[in-house]
């Protein structure tokens, strides 16, 4: 349940395959391409990598978010901090907010995602970006797993 005042942002959605199937389409796609954002540069998952995700239809724009990955735990978890740059606040740690994107094996093999994203309380508008971004993940959790199970069928 999300409240108005929401600054921080879990989402959850649960897929018919294993972990090991989720992790191998997050990390060969991307998890821009499932969080409509165009990722530009090197794709690849690995602590340390710069990320900048842009608008698909305008890809030469400026970014609309940017940072950095901080942990890449394969086939579990995958952690990141994140800038808004057009969210008002200077380019600073302190104005980044965490991402951590976790899969969980269910005992009948089905994955559960869980999405963390927060803390919006420092930014302008917080509550209205940690519902935005709440909108955001439950499309994207949507289009992951609506993915990765159409693979997992034609496998």
């Amino acid at each position: 349940m999300t409240n108005a005042k929401e600054t921080t942002v879990e989402r959850r959605v649960r897929i018919d395959a294993p972990v090991g199937t989720v992790w191998n389409v997050l990390s060969q796609e991307g998890l821009g391409s499932f969080h409509l954002l165009r990722e530009l540069g090197e794709m690849r998952l690995k602590e340390g990598g710069r990320i900048a995700w842009h608008d698909p239809e305008r890809p030469e724009s400026p970014a609309r978010i940017t940072g950095r990955i901080t942990v890449v735990s394969p086939p579990r978890r995958i952690s990141l901090m994140a800038y808004l740059p057009g969210g008002g606040l200077p380019d600073e740690p302190e104005n980044y907010t965490s991402i951590d994107i976790m899969l969980r094996s269910e005992d009948d093999g089905r994955t559960e995602v869980i999405v963390e994203e927060g803390d919006f309380a420092r930014h302008p508008h917080g509550p209205r970006l940690a519902k935005q971004a709440g909108d955001r993940w439950v499309e994207a959790l949507i289009r992951l797993k609506d993915r990765v199970e159409h693979l997992a069928a034609a496998a």
